[in-house]
């Protein structure tokens, strides 16, 4: 029985493979299909008939891939990567990409997963929109809805002045001194050996600085990795101190040398536009992707 449902199994998905392949194929050509009005010349309503029919693609579906394709039919570098891996792994880099950045997009699309390259473009514009001053002061704010009891309300409209951002940056301030400072008076000593198991203590430590989320400045997504800041494999040390929670992305994202600053304060990490390659870490990366490589 068990052999029976293995088998299934293994042909279910081999077939389910084959069908994703083959519609991301089709997604390629719906566009010459829609400007040679092919559906209409076969005797189909509309190309959404068309491509539902043909290859159980959905209105949705159809729309996407024809809006993607029209942001890169220019760019060779990108089609050349929807070709092998499907518009929508080029999908993130579609609106940031010009005739003359497309190499350098498509070297990403190519070698990242979609949501590490997401995560990558959106950190990136957010950067450039930061240095090149363009947002205005409304458009940098952002709203938050706080659900509180009517007690505490109260108080705080007694005690704001008319100036929250001024208000809850003191709490904040007081907030992170005061868990600094538990933080420091609990922190656990570093530990050498040869064992990549992080200890313990130390994984409760960097847990409780981090609230358990990812600790790349923009980021409020939970952590997936804890992550050694200067590699373990160079010193087979666990330092608190040089150990950071991070989500899958921006751990993918370290290890591709693209976090700038990495040795320095968490607060002023950014996206770099391209890794070090005299780093030291940038070396050990490289050896272990390559050793890690099917």
């Amino acid at each position: 029985m068990d052999k029976n449902i293995n088998e299934l199994h293994s042909k279910f998905t081999e077939y389910g493979r084959h069908a994703k392949e083959w519609q991301r194929k089709c997604a390629l050509l719906l566009s010459d299909v829609d400007k040679f009005e092919v559906w209409k010349k076969k005797g189909f309503e509309s190309i959404y008939e068309y491509a539902a029919k043909l290859a159980g693609m959905n209105h949705g579906q159809v729309d996407e891939s024809l809006r993607i394709y029209r942001k890169i039919e220019n760019k060779p570098a990108l089609l050349e990567v929807a070709e092998k891996k499907g518009l929508y792994a080029v999908k993130p880099v579609a609106t940031i990409a010009t005739e003359e950045t497309q190499e350098y997009w498509a070297k990403y699309a190519k070698e990242m997963r979609k949501h590490e390259l997401e995560t990558f473009v959106r950190d990136f514009r957010n950067q450039e929109m930061q240095i090149s001053d363009k947002t205005s002061d409304e458009q940098k704010l952002k709203t938050l809805v706080m659900n509180l009891k009517p007690e505490i309300a109260i108080k705080l409209q007694k005690i704001n002045g008319g100036d929250w951002n001024e208000l809850m940056e003191k709490f904040i301030k007081l907030y992170e001194e005061n868990l600094n400072k538990e933080l420091e008076k609990e922190k656990p000593e570093q530990v050498k050996n040869t064992s990549r198991h992080i200890p313990q203590d130390i994984q409760n430590h960097v847990l409780k600085r981090s609230h358990g989320k990812c600790e790349f400045p923009s980021c409020n997504k939970n952590y997936d990795h804890l992550h050694h800041i200067n590699r373990y494999a160079s010193d087979k040390v666990h330092d608190p101190d040089q150990i950071v929670a991070l989500c899958e992305a921006h751990h993918a994202l370290a290890h591709r040398g693209l976090i700038d600053n990495e040795d320095g304060p968490r607060a002023k990490w950014k996206i770099a536009k391209d890794p070090d390659m005299t780093s030291l870490n940038w070396f050990i990366d490289r050896q272990v992707a390559l050793y890690r490589r099917p």
